[in-house]
């Protein structure tokens, strides 16, 4: 029998929101056993799932389902944002990539941000599940790009990234740099489809903490040449990336030539094919959630709903 879950998020949602049921079949917002309905109105439902926070238009949640049955999905790292406990007790479980003593939950659930794709998200631009399970790959017909916007926060790797992709562009005039502030593009297909390597920058350096940087990079058939997660090969084959020392442009700049004389990218396709499959099929959010969901112990679900839900009081980490 289909197991009914409610999604709430202020992110992209709405009843009807293409940009997170692309991520399922046709559409669908199913994913094995369970039914993903991201109607705010809905009031039936086997399991509630919350991305973040709760819509401006809904902050408080009239629980329909057991307190057990509840999922908090956070979306930031604790470099820029932090979960008050009296907002993340209210749910049986917390699926983050934060660590315990940054987000302490007896429910918690040790997992690489399960993000909303930004590859393909604009409607002009749409890639959907279907499209990219059966499609080919984007032609490749440039060598190397980025997307680094102009924000340049020290309390994060935001300024190291801008300060070391200027510096790469010096030396590697071939770069291409994307992102707000510096060349904007609708969609990140504009910025990844041409590409045969894209360098991966991530805002956070922390285990099982990568993000869609890395997941868009692996969606549109690129080699990221990586900075971020140190354990990602725990996730993705080793050959699918090549790691990078951000204090170090000169070595980067003579790997990188290397690789594009080489055609390293050819050599490492079929790694970087299965880091893309596992995105699509193992870490995509609904899949993630569906597994989570399954696995629960039916006899350690209580019966009686005791407190609705209420919107985060997060706190956010003040630029340095």
């Amino acid at each position: 029998m289909p197991i009914t879950v409610k999604f709430l998020t202020k992110h992209h949602g709405g009843k009807n929101s293409a940009s997170w049921l692309r991520m399922t079949p046709g559409f669908s917002g199913a994913w094995g056993h369970c039914r993903f309905d991201l109607d705010p109105a809905l009031d039936h439902y086997d399991w509630l799932v919350v991305y973040d926070d709760l819509p401006a238009s809904r902050p408080r949640e009239p629980l329909a389902c057991p307190p057990a049955r509840t999922i908090l999905v956070t979306n930031e790292p604790p470099s820029i944002k932090l979960y008050e406990p009296a907002y993340t007790r209210q749910f049986g479980h917390v699926l983050t990539s934060q660590s315990a003593a940054d987000l302490p939950h007896p429910g918690r659930v040790e997992h690489p941000s399960t993000l909303l794709w930004y590859y393909g998200l604009h409607r002009d631009h749409r890639r959907d599940l279907d499209t990219l399970r059966a499609g080919p790959l984007p032609a490749k017909t440039a060598d190397f790009s980025t997307v680094c916007s102009s924000k340049r926060q020290g309390h994060t790797l935001h300024r190291l990234r801008f300060d070391f992709t200027q510096a790469l562009k010096k030396r590697l005039p071939g770069l291409e740099i994307y992102g707000h502030g510096v060349h904007p593009v609708d969609d990140k297909t504009q910025a990844l489809d041409a590409y045969r390597l894209h360098l991966v920058f991530e805002n956070h350096y922390a285990p099982a903490h990568w993000t869609e940087k890395l997941a868009d990079a692996y969606l549109a058939g690129c080699l990221p040449f990586y900075h971020g997660c140190p354990d990602a090969e725990r996730w993705f084959p080793a050959d699918s990336l090549i790691r990078i020392d951000p204090r170090d442009v000169e070595a980067t700049a003579r790997r990188i030539e290397a690789a594009i004389a080489g055609d390293e990218y050819s050599r490492r396709l079929p790694a970087i094919l299965e880091a893309r499959r596992r995105v699509l099929e193992e870490y995509n959010l609904f899949a993630v959630l569906a597994r989570l969901i399954s696995a629960a112990p039916a006899d350690s679900q209580p019966d009686t709903v005791t407190r609705p839900i209420s919107d985060v009081r997060a706190t956010w980490v003040p630029p340095s």
